[in-house]
């Protein structure tokens, strides 16, 4: 009798087949999309294929929990404007209002995937900060929604979805190699942020040329060498040096954070930073690094002393000579005599001409009445509070005296959480949290100039914020905080 062996059955590794699917899902979507935009007009089709494009990866590799999804939100957030100018300026048509400005939001959205399935235990603080939090953007949204319409919906988002980086990482607790590995690469990203910014003094890209002369924003300045105020891969100076500024402030800070070019790369973020001519991020930054000498110990204290004079050093040497340096300096040598300033004395007229209006309307305007979100109901132009000279002024007439100390009480609460305590923290985890404590207190400070806790400001404040979120204070007993 013939017994008939049996092929012994082959077991694909889950690894494989998880990729497998994912290609086939891909091909099947890039069918798809390739029938839907044929249907539409070329630069329509470009348009959802550049969105498609950059939102995908998000997608996979949230669906992976991958330690890369937030460098690589990271990324959308800081090129994003600038693939918008090339694309427009491809087709030389420019719009205020455009479906490549919620794709940072729609990338960052992806963070709810890891999080689904998972148990949402949060310490006492962390919960306290979250419900504020809520608060104060539900009662703005109740406020605004209806009398604001898509704008209040806009002004939502850019509050809202930043912030789900931090529950998100209250979930996940990183290790110390991953929150290094975000750290590295918002620095990385600084660094070549920076170095096009340099390259955009000098040599004035086209697109960037055809932006600036499109849009309605005089504080770019000249559309020439030597003349524009640097807005690098951002959309404006602001946006730019708040990027700039906290990654040069981690680079000072610890030298495992300067990322790939060491040395050079603090050098290339501090022309580029310069370069904004935003005084209000150097002014908070410095703040942040005198706290941190005062925080830190030991050895730490000096060598951190030595590195910010040798950036100071580099700074003032480079002005010196570089081609319109003399009225870099002219500008930052006002600091000390803010009654010649204009910049300070614009700003001082506007808050005095706000204040009353904060009394007339205690209830607050709602979201979607201050900011660039004012564009959407008001046919692509910024609104009548459209450019807001005062972050605190701003939350205020937002969210109302109710939303307002809602908002306020949320900060506070994260403040608390990332006090740096010593004694009851893990050596590893206490440069982290740190940071985070310097760069939360820099954004409050920086609301003395314009609100930095919404759209990109948000992200970056919550980002770091979660980095440092000490993980003997996520426990639910709440031990270990103050």
């Amino acid at each position: 009798m013939i017994t008939k062996l049996k092929k012994p059955a082959i077991h694909w590794p889950s690894a494989w087949i998880k990729r497998a699917r994912a290609a086939a899902v891909g091909l099947t979507a890039a069918v798809l999309i390739g029938m839907i935009c044929s249907y539409l007009n070329p630069k329509t089709g470009v348009l959802l294929a550049i969105l498609l494009l950059l939102v995908t990866p998000a997608l996979l590799l949230a669906r992976s929990d991958s330690r890369w999804l937030v460098p690589y939100i990271i990324a959308v957030w800081a090129f994003t404007p600038a693939i918008r100018r090339i694309y427009e300026w491809v087709y030389l048509e420019y719009n205020s209002v455009s479906l490549l400005s919620i794709l940072p939001l729609l990338v960052t959205l992806t963070l709810v995937l890891p999080m689904l399935g998972k148990p949402l235990e949060f310490s006492p603080l962390l919960k306290g900060f979250l419900l504020c939090m809520a608060v104060a953007l539900g009662y703005g949204f109740l406020v605004g929604g209806l009398k604001n319409g898509v704008s209040g919906l806009f002004d939502l988002a850019n509050y809202a979805v930043p912030l789900l980086i931090i529950p998100y990482e209250a979930v996940r607790r990183s290790n110390i190699e991953e929150r290094k590995l975000w750290i590295g690469s918002f620095v990385n990203i600084a660094i070549l942020a920076a170095a096009y910014g340099i390259v955009q003094f000098f040599v004035v890209p086209e697109w960037d040329a055809f932006w600036m002369n499109e849009v309605d924003m005089f504080s770019n300045g000249q559309p020439v060498p030597y003349e524009i105020r640097v807005f690098s891969t951002l959309n404006s100076p602001g946006p730019a040096a708040i990027f700039l500024s906290t990654a040069l402030l981690a680079m000072l800070m610890n030298k495992s954070w300067r990322g790939f070019a060491g040395w050079l790369g603090v050098g290339i973020v501090t022309f580029g930073l310069i370069l904004t001519l935003v005084r209000a991020s150097w002014v908070t930054m410095v703040l942040a690094l005198f706290l941190f000498i005062l925080l830190e110990q030991g050895r730490k204290r000096w060598s951190l002393m030595g590195a910010i004079l040798l950036a100071g050093i580099f700074m003032y040497s480079v002005l010196t000579v570089v081609p319109g340096g003399e009225n870099l300096l002219n500008r930052f040598s006002t600091l000390g005599n803010l009654e010649s300033d204009y910049s300070y004395n614009d700003r001082m007229q506007f808050v005095w001409k706000i204040i009353p209006m904060l009394a007339d309307q205690p209830f607050g305007t709602g979201l979607g009445s201050v900011g660039v979100g004012t564009k959407l109901e008001n046919d692509g132009r910024l609104g009548q509070f459209g450019n807001f000279d005062n972050g605190f002024l701003a939350l205020f007439l937002t969210f109302g005296i109710v939303g307002g100390l809602a908002f306020a009480r949320a900060v506070w609460l994260l403040v608390r959480l990332l006090r740096p305590i010593r004694q009851e923290m893990d050596p590893r985890e206490a440069k982290y949290t740190l940071l985070a404590f310097s760069v939360l207190l820099a954004a409050i400070a920086y609301l003395i100039f314009e609100n930095r806790l919404v759209g990109l400001g948000g992200f970056v404040v919550w980002l770091f914020a979660a980095i440092g979120l000490p993980k003997s204070t996520q426990s639910l007993n709440g031990k270990g905080m103050p």
